[in-house]
């Protein structure tokens, strides 16, 4: 199905470049895939309010954050298979493909959103979850899919806590590859902008002219705030970039548009080296910024 047909179904506006879909499902599959998400958007939409509208705020937020730092592990995995550091390559594919799951999961009508109990989800429970939410857009893509996403997290597990003589010449073929890592991680992420232009095209349906705030509430800190076991860290970056959007955010926006271009830059720039050599062999995280999520 072409990109522009996929847009026109969602009901948005922004233009976007599907790749994945476009070339993995059929036109009946993502037909019937927004057609049940914008369903299931409805009830939402219709009661749609400030408190509503900061929720889905914080949700679409952090779920652009998995996105763009699954971005950074991708592009890293790539940059480690050319390099021969093999060692990396099993963390690196897994948590580029459970970030995209916990950002394909925030994005969900049917997912409630319990505060810092659904950011805190186990691994085993997101995979799981992303498994069975994946058969909305067909059970080939559960009975697939699924079984890949164990399989990553197995076989980062083995190298976590063991450590085969054989390296990763003991997964054999099944091992999870960094372009399959990839290629889910971006069906996902692409199952994620779906969602969020599903809300955004609802809501604007229901309150053509409303224009919705953002409130102040405790989950806001869930976008900038990070506890650990030793300390509780406020990131300068997110507390700008919420503020930003206090200011400017009235109303759902797919992630797409949430990727401002000042976010992006200082997101990967963030990973640059933090002197100004330029060896070639250095790893550019600036490179591949649309590896995942379509944005320049």
């Amino acid at each position: 199905m072409d990109s522009d047909f996929i847009v026109a179904l969602t009901g948005s506006s922004l233009s976007y470049n599907y790749r994945e879909l476009a070339s993995r499902c059929s036109d009946s599959e993502i037909e019937n895939y927004i057609r049940r998400t914008r369903d299931l958007f409805d009830p939402i939409a219709r009661e749609f309010s400030d408190a509503h509208n900061t929720e889905w705020f914080i949700r679409s937020y952090l779920a652009l954050k998995y996105v763009l730092g699954s971005t950074v592990l991708a592009n890293s995995a790539e940059y480690a298979e050319n390099r021969n550091l093999q060692v990396t390559l099993p963390y690196l594919r897994y948590y580029a493909i459970l970030n995209c799951s916990r950002s394909f999961l925030l994005t969900l009508p049917c997912l409630d959103w319990r505060g810092e109990k659904t950011i805190e989800m186990t691994h085993s429970n997101i995979l799981n979850l992303t498994g069975d939410k994946l058969k909305r857009l067909g059970q080939r893509y559960e009975d697939s899919l699924k079984p890949r996403l164990l399989a990553a997290k197995d076989q980062r597990e083995l190298f976590s806590y063991r450590f085969p003589s054989s390296g990763l010449g003991i997964f054999g073929d099944d091992i999870v590859s960094v372009d399959e890592a990839v290629s889910i991680a971006r069906l996902l992420t692409e199952l994620a902008q779906i969602n969020l232009a599903c809300l955004e095209n609802r809501v604007g349906k229901y309150h053509p002219e409303k224009k919705f705030g953002l409130l102040d509430i405790d989950d806001m800190w869930h976008t900038m705030r990070y506890d650990s076991n030793t300390a509780s860290l406020i990131d300068d970056e997110d507390y700008s970039r919420v503020a930003y959007f206090v200011r400017k955010y009235r109303g759902p926006a797919c992630l797409a548009a949430l990727a401002t271009d000042g976010l992006v830059d200082e997101f990967f720039g963030a990973w640059s080296p933090v002197d100004d050599t330029d060896d070639a062999g250095d790893f550019n995280a600036d490179r591949q910024w649309n590896l995942l999520l379509d944005v320049w």
